[in-house]
């Protein structure tokens, strides 16, 4: 997937569990936030010049990374757990939008090397991509809307009335 794809699909799951669970706080916010940023980390093998898909799209890196930005919100004065969660969530999260994709990787090397792929559509496909961030952006917009603010309701009930 490219980076609005990966971001799309990391606001879609992040905004719809934050409303699921009608977290409001700014813990969970922030996480949140970070996760979505996170959630394209995992190409930074594309800037390191290292095999795509390999070294940092599977189960071990998304674990390291999850260390890694626990370790960095302790350091800010966060939790680590939140840290850990966002980092390893944005990594999974890529690595599940990557599985949509037709190229096959070995998400959980070196523990497992098969690869796979559903094989729905072309990663760098331009329309997927888009429809993937403005679903993301939609469900932000609910959460903001309807959860956050409740804004949404209210409006809603102002016509009911």
């Amino acid at each position: 997937m490219l980076r609005e794809g990966h971001v799309g699909l990391a606001s879609m799951i992040v905004f719809a569990l934050l409303s699921i669970l009608n977290l409001k706080d700014s813990c969970s916010l922030i996480t949140a936030l970070v996760t979505i940023t996170l959630s394209t980390l995992p190409d930074i093998d594309l800037k390191l010049e290292i095999k795509h898909r390999k070294y940092t799209h599977n189960i071990v890196a998304a674990i390291l990374f999850g260390i890694i930005i626990g370790l960095v919100f302790n350091f800010a004065s966060l939790s680590f757990m939140n840290g850990f969660i966002a980092g390893l969530g944005g990594s999974l999260i890529h690595l599940l939008g990557d599985i949509l994709t037709k190229r096959k990787f070995s998400p959980l090397f070196p523990l497992y090397k098969k690869k796979i792929a559903l094989g729905f559509f072309k990663s760098n496909d331009k329309r997927v991509n888009n429809i993937f961030f403005i679903l993301g952006f939609l469900t932000f917009m609910f959460y903001t809307l309807f959860i956050y603010t409740n804004f949404g309701w209210r409006v809603i009930n102002s016509f009911i009335k």
